[in-house]
């Protein structure tokens, strides 16, 4: 039967220019834009005596879908770059990982959200944990997730719903229809490291007894 009007509008959607390029070599989300021979996540490069800045950079991919605009995420500290992969968190510096998306430079944002809190150069040992390598997922564990919960750690903010909604329709609607997995011919199938991953659970772990007005800081 026909799928209903939200479902629809994404199948058509994600039939097009977006699932395509995200699937084609897994060029979008499955690759860092950092050369192959990463090397291992550092701390980030601070200048005794004072906090680092942090920078939110976002890129649309795809077409222009606006309510279902699909984006690619990473957190700025100071000028190095912060994101997630298949190979876990990569560093870079400056946009690196934005500068092989159609989209960019273009029209790639930088967003100044603030100083980061003290503890800042532990961020890849703390978020490690929860994001290593070979455990990213396209719809339930993706950069968003990664900077979702770095921008938690850092600065106690979430990224801002606009940027993961896309992620979070395809993943409720794939949970029950399985339709992103019948629109990619099998080619996306859910990673089963990424598997009852929660960014919620991170944030909350990482909340430390923040509360804001009496709730959790991680609630906002």
């Amino acid at each position: 039967g026909p799928l209903p009007l939200g479902i629809g509008y994404l199948y058509r959607a994600m039939s097009g220019t977006l699932l395509g390029s995200i699937l084609n070599g897994k060029a979008l989300f499955g690759q860092c834009g950092a050369p192959a021979d990463l090397p291992a996540p550092t701390a980030p490069r601070a200048i005794a005596g004072r906090r680092p800045r942090v920078s939110l950079v976002v890129t649309p991919i795809g077409p222009n879908l606006k309510q279902f605009q699909a984006y690619h995420t990473s957190v700025l500290v100071d000028d190095e770059e912060y994101s997630f992969c298949a190979r876990g968190i990569a560093i870079g510096t400056g946009t690196e990982s934005h500068s092989i998306l159609e989209r960019s430079p273009g029209e790639t944002r930088i967003f100044n959200l603030g100083f980061a809190r003290e503890g800042a150069d532990k961020l890849c040992e703390v978020l490690r944990p929860h994001f290593g390598g070979g455990s990213y997922d396209l719809l339930n564990k993706n950069c968003n997730s990664f900077t979702d919960c770095a921008l938690f750690y850092l600065l106690r903010q979430r990224l801002d719903r606009q940027y993961r909604y896309l992620e979070k329709f395809a993943g409720c609607a794939d949970a029950y229809t399985s339709f992103v997995q019948k629109l990619s011919g099998g080619q996306y199938t859910p990673n089963p490291n990424a598997v009852g991953f929660d960014s919620l659970e991170v944030v909350r772990e990482l909340n430390q007894g923040y509360f804001l007005f009496g709730v959790p800081l991680c609630m906002w």
